[in-house]
This record gives structure tokens, sequence and C-alpha cells, in this order.
């Protein structure tokens, strides 16, 4: 990075942090940290939200998923509008009628205070460590800015989110997040089309969509039922409609957006924003993911993307040995693309593949002896994008982009840290607390909260550390619990269930997914076992997705199993 892209870097991150607090005087009590004191217009509600979910997370794990793989990841979120729909008449009046400031308030009164505090505890520790791969995205794109450990660039990234929402409130996140939302969308956009300008003389966009379908990263739908495979149009419209009601329902980082609604019209209207943008949103960035891939086979690809450690010096040779062999297969690959392009027959589209899974193969074989010379398990999905901005954008424009990432992820990662505020003080400290207390110390109590939950997410980032792909990581986390917790909402139209069965029926959810996704097939036999990682030679069961609908159909079976059945309305003397 040069000075210009410095500057504008540390000039648009001090605007955000100013912009973020500058209201901080005029927060007097915990309604309007936490809410906003219920004033937000809907399209500020809703950009808030989508600003969220075009977070450096996006930014990062989506374009290097499609980069890595193709583009089926886009049926993630095909459940989206139908969750959406149906949280608009159900779940949705049932919070604003209540005038909840979390989501698990709404539970106290139909199954008790020990459901409440059940679910509350299972979002704390869900969001707890999701947060901390939130921090950990873009930590990525620093240590390549800084060339330092990933471990000091989460340190930096975590204290710095942590300490600005301590004072900036959820509407500081609210106001912040609308511009970001604007500069995101410039990022993405202006990425596109420089790499659309960047392609060599006489290869235009017609063509790189025609060179990335005969590779097959253009595939997008699939049409096929199996619960072991990631992403298909099955897991995405059930499995994900589950995920997507339990993610914007029930969790308080969706919910308490919702809250700060002027009215329900407002926070059905936000709530829609989402439904019907999220999809060709992600296709777009999916999209500039699949363009990354066409743009590296004209560009100087390196073998690995990302920083690469010391070595010895026989593994140095090594190193250098594949390069070399890369080099070549790359010059290879490239010349049968021009071969594709000008012909498109069978035999050159089956050599240009051919070439192409070579190179991944050596990509691979590095990544395999990275792991054998450090220990680490390092993945080259997440350095796609933030190698493409370091060595490819021109000065100034680095530092936009760069600017663009860090407030995205600062503002993702601060309207978590304050649903994780809001549940811990309002379920458990106010509630929990006999002695009724000036709004003042409630106030600094959540400050401090806060600041327990940076720490919290911190360390969390730095246990984490390097791994497998952000965007579904993060996910894979929430799979664990979204289901069973929508269950245990669900159960509020059966009037059957009781806060034993519904408590029972939570826990016994949780369990029953931690089991099935341990369960693995051993391809070609067919037999099953446990493993907590996948070995070679085997596949799982249940992919992640498919986790959320068992869970809720567990609870909720034996939340009606183990309830009671309501007593006859008796008839009045």
């Amino acid at each position: 990075m040069g000075h210009w892209d410095w500057i504008i870097l540390l000039c648009f991150f001090a605007y955000t942090l100013w912009d973020g607090m500058r209201q901080n005087r005029q927060t007097t009590n915990v309604e309007d940290l936490l809410l906003a004191n219920r004033r937000m217009p809907w399209w500020a509600v809703g950009l808030s939200v989508l600003a969220t979910q075009a977070s450096a997370i996006t930014f990062i794990g989506t374009t290097g998923q499609a980069y890595m793989h193709d583009m089926k990841f886009v049926q993630f979120y095909l459940g989206t509008p139908i969750a959406m729909v149906i949280l608009s008449v159900t779940l949705l009046p049932l919070y604003h009628r209540s005038k909840a400031f979390t989501a698990y308030e709404v539970l106290e009164k139909r199954f008790g205070l020990s459901t409440r505090l059940s679910t509350s505890f299972l979002f704390l520790l869900s969001r707890g460590l999701a947060t901390g791969v939130t921090i950990a995205a873009p930590a990525y794109v620093l240590s390549l800015i800084l060339n330092i450990s990933l471990h000091w660039t989460i340190i930096v990234i975590g204290i710095s989110a942590t300490i600005y929402t301590m004072y900036g409130g959820i509407g500081g996140v609210i106001r912040t997040d609308i511009k970001q939302m604007f500069l995101v969308i410039v990022g993405l956009v202006f990425c596109f089309f420089w790499i659309i300008g960047s392609l060599p003389e006489g290869i235009g966009m017609d063509d790189s969509l025609r060179l990335a379908g005969a590779l097959g990263k253009l595939e997008s739908i699939d049409f096929s039922f199996d619960p072991g495979e990631k992403y298909n149009i099955w897991s995405g419209l059930i499995a994900g409609s589950f995920l997507m009601l339990a993610y914007f329902g029930t969790d308080q980082s969706q919910v308490q957006r919702y809250l700060t609604s002027r009215s329900l019209p407002d926070a059905k209207a936000s709530l829609l924003m989402s439904a019907f943008v999220k999809i060709p949103m992600q296709f777009f960035i999916l999209l500039l993911g699949v363009l990354l891939y066409v743009f590296y086979f004209f560009g100087e690809r390196p073998l690995l993307f990302s920083p690469q450690p010391e070595l010895s010096a026989g593994m140095a040779i090594e190193m250098t040995d594949l390069e070399n062999e890369f080099a070549v297969v790359q010059a290879q690959r490239q010349g049968a693309a021009y071969a594709y392009l000008e012909a498109p027959t069978a035999l050159n589209k089956q050599q240009l593949r051919s070439l192409d899974n070579q190179s991944q193969l050596l990509r691979e074989e590095a990544l395999i002896q990275l792991k054998a010379e450090t220990g680490l398990d390092k993945d080259d999905t997440n350095y796609v994008f933030p190698y493409f901005i370091l060595h490819e954008l021109p000065m100034g424009l680095i530092g936009l982009i760069v600017a663009a990432i860090l407030a995205a992820a600062l503002s993702s990662i601060d309207s978590i840290l304050n649903s994780l505020t809001a549940a811990t003080i309002i379920d458990w400290y106010k509630r929990l607390h006999r002695q009724e207390r000036p709004e003042r110390h409630y106030l600094r109590m959540a400050r401090l909260t806060t600041l327990i939950w940076g720490l919290v997410a911190t360390a969390t980032a730095l246990t984490f550390g390097e791994t497998e792909s952000i965007i579904e990581l993060i996910n894979k986390i929430g799979s664990y619990f979204y289901g069973s917790i929508l269950g245990v909402f669900v159960l509020l139209w059966v009037k059957r269930s009781t806060g034993f069965s519904v408590i029972t029926g939570l826990f016994t959810g949780i369990a029953s997914v931690w089991l099935l996704s341990l369960l693995h097939q051993e391809i070609g036999n067919g037999s099953y076992h446990w493993f907590f990682e996948t070995p070679k030679g085997f596949e799982r069961v249940l992919e992640y997705l498919w986790l959320n609908p068992i869970g809720t159909i567990i609870v909720l079976i034996i939340g009606f199993v183990l309830g009671k059945k309501p007593l006859p309305a008796q008839p009045e003397e």
C-alpha cells in the first residue's frame, strides 16, 4: 500500500469511529443504547440488515468460495424470501405487541423463566463463538497489508471494534451501516468492472462467462437430492428456510434491528427488503469470485495466495519446484483457454479442464506440504480477494476498497456485540436482579458487558486462527443451535407444550444434531462410523444445513409428546 492508500484508509476509519460515537452524550438510558428508542424508519433498518450481511465475511469468504468451487453457494439463500414472509406474519407481530427488548422475553410468559434463560444462553454461546469468526475475517486483509502475524491483526480489530461499540449504541450502528452499505456496493461494482477491463485485449464479458462455464464455475443449481451434499436446491429451499427462519426470527443480533423500528409495518418492510435483495446481491458477489478465477487465467497467479511462513531449506526447495511446475501448467492452461475461445470443441474443452485440474492438484499438494512442515492447516479461500486488491488495484483505490472491507467488518461486529450486551443485561442481569437500579447504572453495566464480550470474541478469533472458508464456518456454528431454538419458538403456538417439555426438547435437539453431524459413511461399502473430522475415504451423511430442520422437528416432537393436554375451559356459573 502507498501513502495515499494509508491516508484514505485512516481517514475513513477515523470518520467511521466518529460517526458511530458522535451521539454518545445523548444516550441516557438502556433503551436508547440497545433499541434507539424504537424510532428508526424501515429503510434504515433494512439497509442496516443488508450491510451486516454484506460484511467482511461476504467480501472475503463468498468471493473465495466461488473462486475455489462454483456458484452453488447461492442455493444457500433460496429459502430467505420464504422465511421472511413467514416471519412477517408470525414472530414479528408478537415481538412488537410485547414491546420486548430481546427475542427471548416472549418465551417467559408462555414457558417460564428457565426457557427464556436457556435460549438466551444458547444465543450468547453461539453468537459469542461466531463473533470471533467475524473478527478474524478482516484480520486476513490486515495481515496481508501490514505483513504481520494474523494474531496481532485480530487483536487490533477486536479491541477497536469493542471500544467503538461501547459508546456507539444501536443508533450509531444503524447510522453508520447506511453509509457502509453504499460504500460496499460501490466497491463491489468497481472491482467487477475493473476485472472486466483488465482482461487481455479481445477477451470480454461473454468470453469470460464462456470460459467459466466450460470449467463448471457457473453451476448454480443442483436438482439432485443428497443430504450429504452441501448445496443443492433442496437444501436451499427446505433446510435453508429453517436456518433463515431461525437466524432472522430468533437470533437477537437480527431481531434487535426490527425492534428499533417505529412501527410493525416499518419492521415488516425492512424484513421484506432483505428477502428480495439478498439473493441478487449474493449472486453478484459469487459472480465476482468466478470472474477473479478467469482473471487469473491470464494474469500472474501465485501457487498460493496466502503469505508463506519461513520454511526449512529442504521444504523451500520442494516449494520452489512446485512453483516452477505450476508456472509451466499455468502457461499451458492459458494457451488452452485461448484455444477453447477460438474453437470451443469438445477436445479443446477437455484439454482446458485437464490442465485446470492439474493446477488445482499442484495447489493442494503445496497446502499438504505446508501442513506437514508447519502443522498449520492453511486454506487459500480467505486470501483470494485480499490478494487481488493488494496486487492488482491502483494506488488510492486499494485504500478505498480495504476501507470498505474494514468498515463493513466493524459494522457487523458492533451490531453483534450490541445484541450480546442486550441479551446479557435484559435477560440475565436486569431480570434476575431483585433491586431496581437507576438507568445510569444499567447503562454503565451495558458498556462494561460490551467490553467483556469484545474480549471474549477476540480470544475466540485467536483460537480459530486460520481456518476453513469463514463464510461456511460461521453458518456451521449456528446450525448446531438454530434449528432447536426455532423449535422452541414454534411451540409457542402448540397449546400442549409446557416449560418442561420445551427445555427437554431443546437440549435433546442440540445433542441429536451434534451426534448426527459426526456420522460418516465409508465411500464404497456404505458402513457408518462416527468421526469429529472427515477422514480420507469417508463422507458426511448429513451436511450442516440439514441440521436445522432436524433440530426443529426433534424439539417439536418432544415438546408435544412430553407436554400436557390443556384442561378444558370451565363453564361460567
